[in-house]
């Protein structure tokens, strides 16, 4: 039974396969930023990953413990085979030390996270960085992992109701129910947004998931009414392709931003008339809110998932799946931005989701609770 007393600061090891610089998706980001937020929050955090070589390093001042990445036989674990290894590899780093809170954001170091979390008296915790639908485990390899963590893990969390409601039909078990989370201080409106009208993707470019291809052609219709319109393109990955095959109307409007640095994300957001991310099966969507706290309204489709669950009137416009209807939403996101109050509006919705006032207090409060799971 943990004995620390109930402000007493945590040691936490938060692990991910994956982390930055090497990658910087959603999932990477939300591993840096929660573990910047809980050590500015009085925690020992220590995030734990894996890179080409064996190194420590440190970023967003918590100290960063990558080990060599393995991998095991893809026959048995496909695509899957390095994540796997990493679990491996993190329950016999784990093992060695003193821990309070194991928070995996992966299914095989949450599977050695549940594990290994009796004997040490620590608490198991996993976040779903996607949505923990049946069918989708179904065809992974590594689904006996999963079926074993969202039998036996401590605490599931996921990013969105979407994302819990998936866990709740296909294995009968109730999340925890905590978003992702912006930095208020640190996201910030712009002094004034560009001078013509600007929509932000921000997101992994070549995903099929992700919807590019989408709203390219929305906005080829979109430019019809606004000539000057630009499409920025904001993350990795090599979205030429998709580009080549969208309408010459989308080639036009195309800036591709490149992935940029972390420091020039809010100023991005901030300068843009919108932020739409048109992807499907989506269980959050942070750079959403990270629009909103650099006063930018945003747009995401009615049925893409968690995206959907941060779309409120007067901050964001919800689209239908086709092109003329994301076209028509993009219109009205780009109205929104220029009536008087509407940046005010957006920060105002997204200081919710802070991570130091909001999203930590609600981590704090599951990584503290002494019950173990019967």
């Amino acid at each position: 039974m943990n004995t620390k007393k109930s402000d007493d600061p945590l040691r936490i090891v938060l692990s991910h396969v994956y982390s930055w610089p090497e990658v910087r998706r959603g999932g990477e980001r939300y591993l840096h930023e929660v573990a910047s937020a809980l050590t500015l929050a009085g925690h020992q955090v220590t995030i734990l990953s894996t890179g080409l070589h064996r190194e420590r390093t440190n970023i967003q001042d918590v100290p960063v413990e990558r080990l060599r990445r393995r991998f095991l036989p893809e026959r048995f674990f496909g695509a899957q085979s390095d994540e796997v290894a990493f679990g491996l590899q993190a329950l016999s780093w784990v093992a060695r030390r003193p821990v309070d809170v194991w928070h995996a954001l992966g299914t095989a170091d949450a599977a050695s996270a549940t594990l290994l979390a009796r004997p040490r008296k620590f608490r198991s915790v996993h976040t779903s960085l996607g949505l923990p639908e049946k069918g989708y485990w179904n065809n992974r390899p590594d689904r006996i992992l999963h079926e074993f963590v969202a039998a036996r893990i401590d605490s599931y969390i996921c990013l969105s109701q979407a994302s819990a409601a998936g866990l709740r039909a296909g294995w009968s078990r109730s999340a925890e129910v905590v978003s992702g989370g912006v930095d208020i201080d640190r996201f910030t409106p712009s002094a004034r947004r560009h001078d013509r009208p600007a929509l932000l993707y921000s997101g992994t470019l070549a995903e099929e998931r992700k919807n590019l291809r989408l709203l390219l052609e929305a906005v080829a219709i979109l430019r019809a009414k606004h000539p000057q319109l630009e499409l920025w393109l904001s993350g990795p990955g090599d979205p030429s392709a998709l580009i080549a095959a969208s309408p010459p109307a989308a080639k036009d409007a195309v800036m591709h931003l490149g992935l940029g640095s972390p420091d020039e994300q809010g100023l991005r957001y901030g300068r843009a008339w919108a932020t739409v991310l048109p992807s499907k099966h989506e269980a959050f969507g942070l750079c959403l809110i990270e629009s909103l706290a650099c006063g930018t309204p945003i747009v995401a489709l009615e049925d893409g998932g968690g995206p959907a669950e941060l779309i409120q009137p007067g901050i964001g416009v919800a689209s239908g799946s086709t092109s003329t209807e994301l076209a028509e939403a993009c219109g009205l996101a780009i109205e929104l931005a220029q009536l008087h109050g509407t940046a005010e509006a957006c920060r105002a919705a997204s200081e919710r989701y802070d991570w130091r006032r909001s999203i930590v207090p609600r981590l704090e409060e599951i990584y503290r609770r002494h019950a173990p799971r019967s």
